[in-house]
């Protein structure tokens, strides 16, 4: 399974052992982890690591979650994202993006790491669609979502209770399906701007089999695979 996305200025890649450090400075940050994930109790720093480890040695569909690491390629990690509640049947996830440091906020790198993770949940987890739910004092990250396309579905009055915020609050809920996302104007042009490619075409269909020996390894699928993705962008 593919669990990075590279764009101009960004990479995605699974969190790990080692990113535990960069997660739990995180999660002690107030205006971070509000935004995020309000409830969050961070662990201990045994825990998180064993709990990263254990996340790469399953398959993501087997936990249902799958988080990336944001990288910059000069800056280093500034961001997580991650798909969770993943439902097979349903092909659906929720979609959640929290960058660490404000100053970050607005100055493109949200977009373009939203627009990988929306690369991999269409065109390469072959999800029908990804939804968010956004608490209602982050207005700002409500305006963002909206700009990607997605619909607002709901608004659901005093459904979560926040510890941090010492009483109930309410949540936007917002979704994207793939017919939206496929003939979204606006992400095809951010897309092209950001990543180098049209993000919203369906990706060339690629015959594994043809030429294929039985026993070729998940790493030669993987390459082949990315070649073709590579050959999409040369000739988009």
């Amino acid at each position: 399974m593919i669990i990075s996305n590279q764009g101009k200025s960004l990479h995605l890649r699974q969190t790990e052992a080692k990113d535990a450090p960069i997660l739990l400075k995180a999660y002690d940050d107030e205006s971070f982890i509000r935004l995020y994930r309000s409830n969050n109790v961070t662990p201990k720093p045994e825990q998180l690591v064993e709990g990263l480890k254990k996340r790469t040695e399953l398959h993501p569909t087997q936990l249902g979650y799958l988080e990336f690491m944001i990288e910059h390629k000069e800056h280093g990690a500034i961001g997580v994202a991650a798909f969770g509640d993943y439902a097979p049947y349903h092909k659906r996830a929720e979609f959640l993006i929290g960058l660490f440091q404000e100053k970050n906020h607005s100055v493109g790198y949200g977009t373009e790491a939203t627009l990988l993770m929306l690369d991999l949940a269409f065109n390469v987890y072959n999800l029908n669609k990804i939804y968010t739910y956004v608490y209602e004092y982050n207005e700002s990250s409500e305006d963002q979502t909206v700009k990607f396309g997605f619909k607002k579905e709901g608004y659901l009055e005093s459904h979560h209770y926040s510890t941090r915020e010492k009483g109930f609050v309410d949540l936007y809920i917002n979704g994207l399906t793939l017919a939206n996302f496929r003939k979204h104007e606006k992400l095809r042009r951010f897309s092209k701007r950001l990543i180098g490619r049209d993000i919203t075409q369906a990706p060339r269909q690629i015959n594994v089999n043809e030429d294929v020996s039985p026993v070729e390894n998940e790493e030669q699928m993987k390459k082949r695979f990315l070649e073709g993705i590579r050959s999409m962008a040369t000739q988009g």
